[in-house]
């Protein structure tokens, strides 16, 4: 064989096409892993969103395989981002259970009493009315899930605060139990749903009537006690 380049060996080309090649290959690996992690952020984003869908209108045990068909991506790339239920619940939920419990502190700084009541009760009315999952996110249980428990348990004795304050201040009616919130959270969840289409604001008179019925000059003696926190416990934790 006849060398074009005087002084430079054959083996010496075949190293120099060997080396170029394998610089090449290294070039292209970073772009390949830079794809890769954006593809996979890309697939997180979706499953998140898909799953903040689906927990608002089908309740927190929706299916994960429709969680996925959602995103657009297979079980498996749901399990390799999040392994379990609640690692999803976790990285969905956390953000909403914080705005309320950003609701209830505003509540709770009003330094009128009554404002403070009817404001949280309008405002968790209306994220369950527009968004969907307030019902859910208070009332499914999250064992195995210490984070979002320990969030959720502050809203909880942030609301026994608010309520309790209001009472024993007489702004609200004397007979009020936290109990009681049961049946505005059940009633304006069911009321929003079958009218979103029709009338999509009816939520706000069921409200209304509610917030009118807790006023203490309008109270009058209730024959029915209310339920026990161990009764609200079995009717709407699941």
């Amino acid at each position: 064989m006849t060398l074009r380049y005087p002084g430079i060996t054959e083996a010496a080309l075949r190293y120099s096409r060997y080396a170029g090649s394998v610089a090449q290959e290294a070039g292209g690996a970073p772009k390949r892993a830079r794809a890769e992690r954006s593809d996979s952020v890309r697939n997180r984003e979706r499953l998140l969103a898909a799953a903040r869908d689906l927990f608002a209108t089908d309740g927190l045990h929706a299916p994960l395989d429709r969680i996925a068909t959602a995103a657009g991506v297979g079980p498996g790339t749901l399990y390799r981002h999040f392994p379990t239920r609640l690692a999803l619940w976790e990285a969905v939920l956390e953000e909403p259970l914080r705005v309320q419990l950003d609701l209830v502190e505003r509540a709770l700084a009003n330094p009128d009493r009554w404002s403070g009541v009817a404001q949280y009760i309008l405002e968790t009315s209306a994220h369950e009315a527009e968004r969907g999952g307030y019902l859910n996110l208070m009332t499914t249980r999250f064992d195995g899930a210490p984070r979002l428990l320990a969030i959720r348990g502050s809203i909880q004795r942030r609301i026994v605060e608010l309520f309790s304050r209001a009472r024993r201040e007489g702004a609200i009616r004397p007979d009020f139990s936290v109990e009681d919130l049961i049946f505005i959270n059940l009633s304006n969840s069911r009321v929003a749903e079958v009218t979103r289409e029709v009338a999509p604001d009816a939520w706000r008179r069921n409200v209304e009537l509610f917030l009118d019925s807790l006023r203490p000059e309008r109270a009058h003696p209730l024959n029915q006690p209310p339920m026990t926190p161990g009764e609200v416990a079995r009717v709407a934790m699941r």
